[in-house]
Order: structure tokens, then C-alpha cells, then sequence
């Protein structure tokens, strides 16, 4: 099946070949308001995404005191969840490339945008878990498949900024209105309501993304896999694992991913418990802190992103990982709460400055039509190993108090420097340059 201009254009671009050697490359011009709402469409519901994990976190002493549980045990129900959220970014991540990015980001809404809800009508202990693990499964979708999906659609020399910046700056914007609600909804309707209210986002999300383009390299490179089937007569595609240089590539992914899961469950989970047990503020104070941290990193997802556009994808995410060590130091061992909000508030930004940068670092890793798969193999390890984060770090604030568990995670941040130093460099240059397989 031969690919043309016409073809291209019902998706919304038009398509230019041009031989590099042997190997054919593609040019895609994909017009920039395409672009921009698939970035917009992945990021809310990478939004709301974060507006339904974080809840627990949040609402950690309430949902604890309702259940009739420990801070130890909402740790482990945050493991548990987390374990939903490695199944699911695996699962999704295949899942994207079977059957498009489209509809596997309407299937990861619709799964957690429900159980969220209905974790909000429960106060059983079992039954509260079991929707939170299900909320994981969904949930995980949006970065395992938003972040490729975007990637593909940006040029190359922006593809940081919409990748990274526009999905992990939204991402920051829904634990803002996560902790917004806490402030505004719980106390007059209780945390529950906080809950059920997230099927309304989800809903107005999946209607959206009903209303944008199927990525356009994911059009052709299906097109192509089909006439390859053909004809080699049904052979199967070649798996991801024996791809030359795709082990090195995913153990790149696992440490820098393990560095950002880690980090972020270990540091979020008990953020307001952090400043509620250390610096004795009341839990509202301690959400409204918790808010202000993210306005920061909203910012700074877009200052790491644009740094690695300008600089490299290796230069950016190790110095953001130098800042991250740095602040997590400062901010574990503060004693004053006014030293705690700068440096803590760096700290909670740099979450994004990494995790911006490394969303689109991990997208160029493979070809379009195992790109999926490889992004949730590579974030999917690095959640497999938090899975045990939110469970130690409420153990150790159980048995330590809150300070070593937090300056534990520091070191965490040697591995995105490993990670980076091992891989290559990506900025500027089309997926189809850097890219293995196909």
C-alpha cells in the first residue's frame, strides 16, 4: 500500500519522503493546531490523572481516620495502587500500539475516571483498595500512552515543550485542583464527594478526545506493518527484546524512571504529613503549601523541557537531577518551616523539571509501531520498583519521624545521572533519526 500526500492529508498532514541512503526517512509537517490539541487532550486527562492519584496523599489523615486505619496502612494502599499503575502502563502501553493511540487514552480515562468515583462512595477498607488498584490500571494509561502519542505529533525542535511541558505542566494543574478541592469540598461535603466529582472531567475529556486526529505516524507505520505481513506471509513482528541496542535503551529507561517514581511517591504520598508531623501546621495549611509547591512546578516542567530543546535531553535532565539532590537535602533537614517552603517547593518542582524531560526522552526511544511498548516497558520498570516507596516511607516516618525517610530519596537521583550519561542524545533530530526498530 503506498503512501501519498492525499492519503496524509485526511489525518491533518501532508507526508514527504526523502531517501537517507539506504534507509528511507520521513518528514512529517503535521500543522501545529493538530499538534497542540493532541497535547492538550492528552494532558487534561493526564491532569485528571493526577487529580485522582493524588488524592490519597492529600487526603491521607481524613481517609484514615474514616477508614479507621494507620498512616502505615494508606502507605500500603498507595503500594498497592501503584502495583495497578505498573500492570497498567505495561498493559497500555502495548495496548497503544495494537490498537491506536486514541482509543487506548479513551479506555485509560473511562476505567479510572470510574473507579475513582465509586472509591468515593465507600468507606470499606477491601473494597476502597481493590478500586484504588483499579484506578492504577487506568490511570497509568495517560502517561504510557499520552507522552508517545504527543511525541509523535510535535516537530522536532519544540517536541520537548509539547511532550514534557504541555502534559507534565497540566499534570502539575490537576494536583492544584486535587488540593483545591481538599480545601474546598471536604470540608462541606466530605472526602468522598472529592472522589465521585472526578467522573465529571473524565467524561468532558473523552468526548475531546473523540474530536482529535489518530497520530499520523501511527497511521503509516500500521499501514506498513500490514504490507510487511503480507508480504512475509503472517511472520510475526520482531519482539522489542531482540531489537539490537533495545536492552541497553530499556535499562536506561528503568533507572531514570525508577529515580522518578521513586522520588515522587516516596516524596508526595506523605507530603502533608511531612509539614503536619515536622513544622506542626494544620493539615489545611499543610494542602494549601502542597499547592503552591506545584504552581512552582508547572513552571519548571516548561523551564526543563525548554532547556532541553535548546541544550540537549542529557544536559538538561542532569542538571535537573544535580538540583534535585541538592533541594531534597535542604528541604529533608530544614529546621524552620520557612526554609522548608523554598527549598521544598524546588524540590516538588524539580519533580517536574525531571519527569518533563525524561516523558520525552523515553518517547524517541523506538519505532512508531513499538514505541508504545517500549515507553511502558521502560516507566512500567521504574514503577515496579516504587511500588514499595509510599509502603517504606511511611514505615520509616512510623519508626524514624519524617526527616530520614525524606532524605533517603536523594540519593535516588544518581541513577538519572547514570541513566543519562549511558544514553543518547535526541534533541533536534526526527523520531525516525533516533529511533530503533521497524
Amino acid at each position: 500500500m503506498k503512501t501519498t500526500v492525499a492519503d496524509a492529508s485526511q489525518f491533518g498532514a501532508q507526508v514527504e519522503r526523502v531517501g537517507a541512503g539506504t534507509k528511507a526517512s520521513h518528514q512529517l509537517h503535521i500543522p501545529f493546531r493538530e499538534a497542540f490539541w493532541v497535547a492538550i487532550a492528552a494532558g487534561l486527562g493526564y491532569a485528571f490523572d493526577a487529580y485522582a492519584v493524588n488524592l490519597l496523599g492529600l487526603l491521607a489523615p481524613h481517609i484514615a481516620s474514616d477508614l479507621h486505619v494507620t498512616i502505615k496502612t494508606i502507605g500500603l494502599i498507595g503500594s498497592i495502587f501503584l502495583v495497578g499503575y505498573t500492570i497498567g502502563t505495561i498493559g497500555f502501553g502495548i495496548l497503544a500500539d495494537r490498537i491506536g493511540r486514541r482509543d487506548a487514552l479513551g479506555w485509560s480515562i473511562i476505567l479510572y475516571g470510574i473507579t475513582t468515583a465509586l472509591g468515593g462512595m465507600t468507606t470499606n477498607v477491601l473494597a476502597f483498595t481493590g478500586l484504588r488498584f483499579l484506578t492504577g490500571i487506568g490511570g497509568a494509561g495517560e502517561l504510557a500512552v499520552g507522552a508517545p502519542y504527543t511525541a509523535e505529533m510535535w516537530p522536532a525542535k519544540v517536541r520537548a515543550l509539547g511532550t514534557g511541558g504541555v502534559m507534565f505542566s497540566l499534570y502539575s494543574l490537576g494536583y492544584i485542583v486535587a488540593g483545591l478541592a481538599a480545601l474546598i469540598i471536604v470540608p462541606r461535603f466530605g472526602w468522598q464527594a472529592t472522589f465521585i466529582f472526578a467522573i465529571v472531567p473524565a467524561l468532558l475529556v473523552f468526548v475531546l478526545r473523540r474530536w482529535i486526529q489518530e497520530s499520523v505516524r501511527y497511521k503509516h507505520a500500521k499501514e506498513e506493518l500490514e504490507k510487511r505481513s503480507l508480504e512475509e506471509k503472517g511472520r510475526p513482528r520482531l519482539s522489542i527484546w531482540k531489537i539490537p541496542g533495545a536492552t541497553r535503551r530499556i535499562v536506561i529507561g528503568w533507572m531514570i524512571y525508577t529515580a522518578n517514581a521513586c522520588g515522587y511517591w516516596g516524596i508526595t504520598v506523605f507530603l502533608t504529613v511531612f509539614m503536619v508531623q515536622k513544622f506542626h501546621v494544620t493539615p489545611i495549611h499543610a494542602i494549601f503549601y502542597a499547592i503552591m509547591f506545584y504552581v512552582v512546578q508547572f513552571f519548571l516542567s516548561y523551564v526543563g523541557t525548554g532547556l532541553s530543546d535548546l541544550m540537549g535531553r542529557r544536559p538538561a535532565g542532569i542538571l535537573g537531577a544535580v538540583i534535585m539532590i541538592v533541594c531534597t537535602i535542604l528541604a529533608s533537614t530544614a529546621h524552620s518551616l520557612n526554609m522548608f517552603l523554598v527549598f521544598g517547593g524546588i524540590m516538588v518542582g524539580m519533580l517536574g523539571w525531571l519527569w518533563a524531560v525524561s516523558d520525552t526522552y523515553m518517547s524517541e526511544f523506538f519505532h512508531t509501531t513499538q514505541r508504545g511498548t517500549g515507553f511502558g516497558i521502560m516507566v512500567g520498570g521504574g514503577r515496579l520498583a516504587s511500588i514499595f516507596a509510599p509502603f517504606a516511607v511511611g514505615a520509616g516516618i512510623t519508626a524514624f519521624g519524617p526527616t530520614i525517610p525524606f532524605l533517603a530519596t536523594a540519593g535516588l537521583w544518581i541513577l538519572t545521572i547514570i541513566g543519562y550519561l549511558m544514553g543518547p542524545e535526541t534533541a533536534g533530530r526526527e523520531l525516525e533519526e533516533v529511533q530503533l526498530g521497524g
